[in-house]
């Protein structure tokens, strides 16, 4: 599950797979992670927007569905902000172009959206996920 907030605070136990000026991007491995994240937020920030990947603003998260990413992947093309983890994204593509952080992949095989999401990579195509800010 992903989410993406404008929050100060830190959204552990989630991993933060992105950071931006406004915005970071939280990956959580289960609903208690994704809850227990909101709920650290809130010690620090009692005034922030939580989105779902796909541009929707959340006002009560109580649906951890809604932050569950349903696409699947044979190849993509994509920003990928954090370079550390080119290595793993290198390790399951068949085929990598790309110029600085702008890259084309083709994966080794057909995966879900978010396995790409939490390497820190926003996809461009054929799903365009949204901007923010």
């Amino acid at each position: 599950m992903i989410y993406i907030t404008d929050a100060k605070g830190d959204g552990r136990p989630c991993l933060k797979v992105y950071e931006g000026k406004v915005m970071k991007w939280y990956y959580c491995e289960s609903e208690d992670d994704l809850f227990s994240s909101f709920i650290n937020l809130l010690k620090y920030d009692k005034n922030f927007r939580i989105y779902n990947v796909y541009g929707k603003k959340v006002y009560i998260p109580n649906d951890p569905e809604l932050f569950k990413v349903k696409e699947e992947l044979e190849e993509f093309e994509g920003i990928i902000y954090n370079l550390s983890q080119l290595s793993l994204l290198i390790k399951i593509s068949k085929e990598i172009n790309g110029n600085r952080k702008k890259v084309k992949v083709k994966l080794k095989n057909k995966m879900n959206a978010e396995e790409v999401l939490k390497l820190g990579v926003k996809i461009m195509k054929p799903v365009e996920l949204p901007r923010l800010f």
